[in-house]
């Protein structure tokens, strides 16, 4: 299910507010320090609360890059348009330079273009694509671990499901056996009925005619 959007305006009530600060608190800083470790970067954070608590976090040395951010502020402040262009050509060239670095190691630890390496430099690619590996392996089976807790889980679920079907089963056919038990009696009843009023009209007497019983008196005389 996705998330609802929510209004980005001040939380009124102070039991919400409190909780939702501690949660993107804690959200901020874990993007600040995978920044820093991911981009090697210099990152720095700051937080003030409503009630004047302070909460930081930096990568190196606060004070370096404070020091660093006051110079670096003071330096634009301070450049002509032409100086300013000038600067921008550096840091792209330094861009530039820093992501071919990137490209040849994502080559090297893909094993292409090895041949200009040392046994030193070698030797340490091999000692970070061991210790990559370990955390992929790591990784997997935490995965695979969380996988199969998650099947036992779920077979626990179903196996107390069919143990509930079973039981409504069994009283399904106990219900069923009640109800023949009802349906056989009352045939037994009704056949009972029937051999009681076969047996009654077998003794009913017959009335013969006047006409009849001359007929027959006839006709012994006859014989």
């Amino acid at each position: 299910m996705a998330r609802g959007k929510i209004a980005i305006r001040r939380i009124e009530n102070p039991a919400s507010r409190q909780v939702t600060f501690s949660k993107r608190k804690s959200g901020l800083i874990k993007k600040a320090k995978e920044l820093a470790i991911l981009c090697d970067a210099e990152v720095l954070v700051t937080i003030f609360s409503s009630t004047g608590r302070l909460y930081e976090y930096s990568s190196s040395s606060m004070k370096s890059i404070f020091d660093r951010y006051n110079e670096e502020k003071e330096h634009h402040q301070l450049l002509t348009p032409s100086s300013e262009a000038r600067l921008w050509q550096t840091e792209a060239e330094r861009l530039r330079q820093q992501m071919d670095h990137l490209q040849e190691n994502y080559r090297r630890l893909k094993g292409e273009e090895l041949s200009g390496m040392r046994i030193s430099d070698l030797d340490a690619l091999e000692n970070q694509l061991e210790m990559r590996l370990k955390n992929i392996r790591t990784k997997k089976e935490k995965m695979l671990t969380d996988e199969i807790e998650e099947l036992n889980q779920k077979r626990a679920l179903i196996h107390h499901e069919n143990i509930e079907l079973s039981k409504k089963i069994t009283l399904v056919q106990h219900e069923n056996r009640q109800l023949l038990k009802k349906g056989y009696g009352a045939i037994d009843i009704r056949k009972e009925e029937g051999s009681f009023s076969g047996q009654a009209n077998s003794c009913v007497p017959v009335h013969v005619n006047r006409s009849e019983e001359d007929e027959i008196r006839l006709g012994l005389q006859l014989q």
